[in-house]
Formats: structure tokens, sequence, C-alpha cells
């Protein structure tokens, strides 16, 4: 199957109901209401920064895709609307692109339609660890380029390449390989899951190397579960992908474990479903939030820019209601969890 198919595929699986797995704990997490906030709604400012550059919203588009004429388009729109709204920016792998030079334009519109706003190159850890180091150089130098990149994402992905019929769950020595990225790439080194979250165990790891770490936790689109659909004609993928679909760390634990032993930039990605979810994860100790398939399907839909007008909007009603007036005083609110997500930082030996 060829790899712009597969992109193809990605993109409608990951926009529907069927790619969305488990919960992320959210729903665990209770914002102590404040009666009395002492604000005006119009006091609340979203603007913050994201690893050193400004931005108008503690909020920013998640990787998504690239590398076919359908994932051109719609690199473009979510570019348009970043660019709209001051929003940092993901692109999808790019290791098609690398390998197909054809394709790059489906990843240049992004830096075309935002000129001004941090864009986040991104490549894959299992194709990083077959490379030379030299070879490695290369691709990061021309991922940067393809976008104007402020930053570089290295994607850790070992659940879905493991079930995927072209997967390649090659990770030994990916550790070196991170610090040959960062050294080539010349600016922040973001390492990030896909939907199986990190644990602190990982995040120690990541701490002598990653500016900022990315959860992609449990809770959202799952790519194992988008590998099992593909497989129509492959039994064993389908059967695996069925067993190890809920396989994963819930973002808010995963939030609150990275916190508890790496002191960068933690930015939270992983079943995001509203500004309240993103301000929950804030509350948790994340510094940023992402979300993906929601702006996925509401881009196919025509309905972008409301989409990401309402997360802000939900952003700023939950500081209200919670009487903050930046989002890094979310980290201060009194909030409650639930018992599963209580259970999960007793037996872990974490806070949040």
């Amino acid at each position: 199957m060829g790899i712009d198919k597969r992109k193809n595929d990605h993109i409608y699986l990951a926009s529907s109901d069927l790619s969305q797995v488990g919960t992320a704990l959210f729903e665990e997490v209770v914002l102590i209401h404040n009666a009395l906030p002492e604000i005006d709604f119009s006091d609340i400012d979203l603007s913050t920064n994201f690893l050193g550059a400004p931005v108008k919203a503690p909020f920013g588009i998640g990787a998504m895709t690239g590398g076919t004429e359908l994932a051109g388009k719609i690199n473009a729109e979510l570019a348009k609307a970043a660019e709209e709204f001051g929003i940092p920016m993901y692109v999808g792998s790019q290791r098609i692109a690398l390998v197909k030079p054809e394709v790059r334009w489906t990843f240049e519109v992004v830096k075309q339609n935002a000129p001004s706003i941090p864009k986040i190159a991104n490549l894959g850890a299992p194709q990083l660890a077959q490379l030379s180091e030299k070879q490695l150089v290369d691709w990061v130098v021309q991922a940067v380029d393809m976008i104007d990149a402020y930053a570089v994402a290295v994607h850790l992905n070992a659940a879905q390449e493991v079930v995927q019929p072209e997967g390649e769950p090659s990770f030994r020595g990916v550790l070196e390989k991170l610090k040959i990225v960062k050294r080539a790439a010349g600016r922040p080194l973001i390492v990030k899951e896909v939907g199986n979250g990190i644990s602190k165990e990982v995040a120690a790891k990541l701490a002598e190397v990653a500016d900022a770490i990315d959860v992609g936790g449990l809770g959202g689109t799952s790519f194992v579960a988008i590998e099992g659909a593909r497989a129509a004609d492959a039994w064993l993928q389908r059967r695996v992908a069925e067993t190890f679909k809920y396989w994963g760390i819930p973002t808010a634990a995963s939030i609150c474990e990275v916190k508890s032993v790496y002191r960068g930039f933690v930015i939270a990605s992983g079943g995001i479903r509203s500004g309240l979810d993103g301000a929950r994860a804030l509350a948790l100790g994340a510094h940023f939030f992402t979300m993906s398939q929601p702006l996925l399907k509401a881009t196919l839909e025509g309905r972008l820019r409301e989409e990401i007008e309402a997360v802000i909007t939900e952003v700023k009603i939950t500081m209200f209601l919670t009487g903050v007036r930046r989002p890094q005083e979310l980290a201060q609110v009194p909030r409650v969890y639930g018992p599963r997500l209580r259970a999960w930082l007793e037996q872990r030996g974490t806070t949040c």
C-alpha cells in the first residue's frame, strides 16, 4: 500500500469517531467554582509564550498531516487560521516529503500562509533511529527549512509502529539520536507521544535533551485503532490492534507523571475536546495545550475558525469562573480529583 494512500486513510479515520478511544481523565479534574471572582471578564489576558515565542493563547494546533493533495489543502487552511489567531502549529510527520520531494509543497504551504507564528517541524523516532548521523542532520535541516520551523518535534509512536502493517518498530538508540537532532536543529526540541502518553520514567530520561515534552496521552485519537481499521485484509494486525487500543497513560495522568520529574516546558495533548479540558490541563501544570482531531474535523466541515474561537472562549470562561486573569495562574486554582485519577497518583507516587 502506497504511503500517500496511508496518509489519506489516516486523515479520514482520524476525523471519525472510530479513532477516538478511552478517556483522558479530564472528567476526573473538577476545578472549584469561584462565585466571587473579583475580576471582570474583560480583564482576562490569554497571551503567553510558547518556548519563548509570544503567542495570543495557551493553545495550538496539534500535529496532523502532510504529503498528499488533500493534506496540503488541510495544512493551508490550518496555517491561515493559526496566523489569524496568533497560535502555534505543528505539522504532521515530514518523512514523506523527505523521501518524495514532489510533495514538499504540502508542508511548505504552512510557512507561506503562516509567516509569523511558531511552526513546529515533525520527525518520527523510528525512522531517525535507522539513519546515520550525516543523514539525520540532513533530514533535520530540510525539515526545518521546509516550514521555517521555530522548533522541532520528534514523535514517539512505538504502539502505532508495532501494529501498523508497514510499521518500523525500531527504537534502539533513539535517545542518542535525539541529542543529534537538537544539535542539528539549533532550536527548541520537543519530544512527543502520539496517543499513548509519557511516564515519569521516560520523562526523567528526556530531561537531559528535551526542551519540551508533549505528553500525547490516551483518551483521544488512537493510532492503534486507526491501524487496526486500515488492516482490512490482515487478521493479525486487526487482532492485536483490538487488544492494545486502550493501551497507554491517560493524558491527565501523564501530565502529572511528567511534571513530577521534569522541570521543562510541558505540552498537553490527547483527548482535549474543549477549552475547559485545556484549562484543566493547565491547572494540572501543563504550560500549553494542543488539539488535533476536533480541528481536523472542523477543517473538513468548513468551520475551523468557529471551532478555534469556541475553544479560546471556553478557556476564558473557565478562567473567569475560577477567578484568574492569566493562563499560568490556573495552576494555583483549587481542584478536586475523581477516584480514578486519585488512585493513579497514589499508586504511582506522584502529585499534581
